[in-house]
């Protein structure tokens, strides 16, 4: 820390914050935080311009992560006949189609050992 002569202002701008800590888990967490900042140009803008920025990119990132969730079961179903019809041509033979069991929203991992056979 700078000494600054009594009466005197503290420097400006202040950059206490980019400081290292004492303690080590404060210090681990500081160093994330300066990599995540450093990384990213964050140390550029000026707080309403993160704040602002992290939201949306945290808004979009919980969109992608539900569209995954809620649709991507249902997608594998149609992807699964999709191979199928591509593989054995028609609608496959019956006994390919029975090992593959149904792929549904309540069960989406069924088609992991029909991919495995393949």
């Amino acid at each position: 820390m700078v000494n600054v002569p009594p009466g005197m202002p503290p420097a400006k701008p202040n950059h206490d914050f980019t400081r290292k800590p004492d303690g080590a888990v404060a210090e681990f967490l500081w160093r994330r935080r300066m990599w995540f900042e450093t990384t990213f140009v964050l140390s550029m803008l000026e707080p309403w311009e993160k704040i602002m920025l992290l939201t949306i990119f945290a808004v979009l990132f919980i969109l992608v992560c539900s569209g995954i969730v809620l649709y991507l079961p249902q997608h594998m179903s149609v992807m699964k006949g999709r191979a199928i019809y591509y593989l054995w041509g028609a609608e496959g033979d019956e006994r390919v189609v029975n090992l593959s069991g149904d792929v549904s929203p309540q069960n989406p991992f069924i088609i992991l050992p029909f991919l495995m056979t393949i």
